[in-house]
C-alpha cells in the first residue's frame, strides 16, 4: 500500500507536521509512505485553461506539480495537512490541489458533465494545526474551515475520510496533547486496514 502525505505547512517542525507524524508512526512498515512538501515544490498557478480536460495532466510547463500529479494518482490513501489560514488550507497546498484536479476527479471535455471519482475505496484522513483557542477553532472561519476545505477534495476525488485533527491554540501549546497523539494512531491504524 502506497500512502502518500501531503504537507501545506512551510515548516517541517510544525504541529501540523507532528500531527502528521504521529498519524505515520502507527503505519505498518509494510507500507510504503511518502511525504511531499507543498513549499519545496516549484508549481505554477492553475491558469483555468481546462486543457486537463477530459482526464489529462496539466499543459503547461513541466514543473513539480507533473510529478505529484502522478503520486496522487497511484496512491492508495492520503494524509492531508496544513495549519489554518483564514479558516482555509495555505496557498502552495492550494496551488498543488488546483493543479492536480485531473489526479482526483475524470472531467469530460465540456466541464458540463458530472465529474468521476478516480480514489473510490481509498482513505484519507486531514489535520490542522490553528492559533485559535477552542471553542472559536471549531469555527469555519477557523480550523474547522480548513478540515472542510481539504475534505471537500478528497471527498470529491472519492476518497473517504477515515479521519481529521483540529489542533487548537497551536501558538500557545508545548506540544502536541495525549488525547491528539491517541486521535492520531487511531487514524493512522484505520487508514491502512
Amino acid at each position: 500500500m502506497k500512502i502518500l502525505f501531503l504537507n501545506g505547512s512551510p515548516r517541517k517542525n510544525s504541529y501540523t507536521v507532528a500531527i502528521m507524524k504521529c498519524i505515520e508512526k502507527a503505519i505498518d512498515l509494510k507500507h510504503t509512505v511518502e511525504w511531499i512538501h507543498a513549499y519545496d515544490l516549484n508549481i505554477k498557478p492553475c491558469r483555468s485553461c481546462l486543457k486537463c480536460r477530459p482526464d489529462r495532466i496539466c499543459v503547461l510547463s513541466k514543473d513539480d506539480g507533473h510529478d505529484v500529479w502522478h503520486k496522487i494518482r497511484s496512491a492508495d490513501a492520503v494524509v492531508i495537512g496544513s495549519p489554518t489560514y483564514f479558516g482555509n488550507m495555505s496557498g502552495p497546498l492550494k496551488t498543488l490541489i488546483d493543479r492536480n484536479l485531473t489526479a482526483f476527479e475524470k472531467m469530460g471535455s465540456s466541464g458540463l458533465e458530472k465529474p468521476i471519482p478516480l480514489h473510490k475505496g481509498k482513505k484519507a484522513a486531514v489535520v490542522t494545526a490553528c492559533n485559535s483557542p477552542f471553542p472559536i477553532s471549531q469555527l469555519i472561519n477557523q480550523g474547522e474551515g480548513t478540515l472542510q476545505a481539504v475534505e471537500t477534495v478528497v471527498k470529491a476525488g472519492g476518497f473517504s475520510v477515515v479521519g481529521s485533527i483540529i489542533l487548537d491554540g497551536a501558538g500557545f501549546r508545548k506540544g502536541i496533547p495525549l488525547e491528539i497523539q491517541e486521535q492520531a494512531k487511531v487514524i493512522g491504524v484505520n487508514i491502512q486496514s
